[in-house]
């Protein structure tokens, strides 16, 4: 007989795994990254200062604050189209090289995804 598993001995440990732990700990994380995407979602307002800023790079020149908040910004803010998917946004922006859009039969050309009031990635 092997004295290793002779019944007179300590009873053997069961090992237990820690999976379920994990995976708790996975789905709060999970949860939080949700919730801070949908406490952070990015309005119309939002996207218009990114845009304005996008507009300075790309023409090259500052644009005055005054004329900024007076004219672009609430330009862009009516243009843009929004859709709210509540942990991110989608806008919609027309595409004024396109001729269409200034006769009315161009549709919105140009897509952003907003995401944490900071981020806008082109589509």
């Amino acid at each position: 007989m092997n004295p290793r598993y002779d019944a007179s001995g300590p009873a053997r440990r069961v090992r237990r795994r820690s999976g379920g732990k994990s995976f708790l700990v996975l789905i709060l994380i999970l949860i939080l990254i949700l919730v801070v995407l949908a406490v952070t979602n990015p309005g119309k307002e939002e996207f218009s200062e990114y845009a304005v800023k996008n507009l300075e790079n790309t023409i090259g020149q500052e644009i005055g604050d005054g004329i900024t908040k007076l004219v672009a910004q609430p330009v862009v803010e009516s243009l843009t189209k929004r859709d709210n998917y509540i942990f991110f946004s989608v806008f919609s922006v027309p595409d004024l090289k396109n001729t269409r859009f200034f006769t009315g039969d161009g549709e919105a050309a140009k897509k952003y995804i907003g995401l944490f009031k900071i981020i806008f990635v082109k589509l």
